[in-house]
């Protein structure tokens, strides 16, 4: 399906509770197969791929967050949703709060995963924005795997993080250029006390890319937010501890429905 110029899935678009999944920078709605599986069958799971990422076409210009979060909402305007949860990471946690900002009646229940007020610096999401155009994104891709992945699932499951770096290395470098000179843009603090939606906020406790500090640091800033660390589990804790992440946001969700 598309919502103009993005690819999503919709796992039951007649369920009672719509949940909508944003990606990390560099991965695509694949990164969401078990929390597909594992949230209620009843529900609506929808993925989606941002903009130049996954199946979803490049931007014609450089997008900002806003407009990152716009799409959502052109996702739940196509599949006639009026109110949903909103489950993002990294990026998708950014995203996740521009969107509960300036669309307060749009969101139900929020999550914010590895994720931060800012994330990197705005110099360093520059240069490495310069760079990929560069240089593509092969190098990002051997810089990204010891930081989305602990050692010890690296060494489990070579397997899945073997096709989180391949799709890395396959995406448009403009793409990723695109999506790091938005976030060198972002900075939560002067949204912060806009989200009023009923937030948890989820780290991993060995996450070098947007280390729990900075989480801790979002969920003081967000009026009633709950913090919650993922044991042994990086940057893509849904995908290192599936199970426990499903089970924290389907509690969440269920809460605030």
């Amino acid at each position: 399906m598309t919502a103009s110029h993005l690819w999503y899935q919709s796992s039951n678009p007649q369920g009672p509770v719509t949940v909508i999944l944003g990606s990390s920078l560099g991965t695509d709605r694949a990164m969401w197969s078990e929390q597909v599986e594992l949230l209620p069958r009843e529900w609506n799971v929808v993925p989606f791929d941002l903009r130049g990422h996954g199946l979803s076409p490049l931007s014609p210009q450089t997008p900002t967050i806003d407009d990152f979060a716009d799409d959502v909402v052109s996702i739940a305007d196509e599949l006639g949703v009026d109110r949903f949860a909103f489950c993002g990471l990294s990026i998708g946690g950014v995203i996740g709060q521009s969107l509960a900002a300036r669309y307060p009646d749009r969101i139900s229940s929020l999550v914010l995963a590895s994720t931060g007020l800012t994330i990197l610096t705005r110099q360093g999401l520059l240069d490495r924005s310069a760079r990929v155009l560069n240089e593509g994104t092969a190098w990002i891709a051997e810089l990204s795997a010891p930081r989305w992945f602990t050692d010890r699932f690296r060494a489990d499951h070579p397997d899945v993080v073997r096709t989180k770096m391949q799709h890395l290395r396959r995406m448009p470098a403009r793409a990723y250029s695109d999506a790091c000179l938005a976030l060198s843009e972002f900075d939560g603090h002067v949204i912060a006390s806009d989200i009023v939606a009923p937030t948890l906020v989820l780290a991993g406790d060995q996450d070098l890319a947007t280390p729990a500090a900075g989480s801790a640091e979002l969920a003081k800033a967000i009026a009633g937010a709950e913090l919650r660390t993922l044991p042994d589990s990086a940057h893509l804790c849904n995908v290192e501890q599936p199970e426990l992440f499903t089970d924290l946001v389907r509690e969440h969700v269920e809460a605030h429905r």
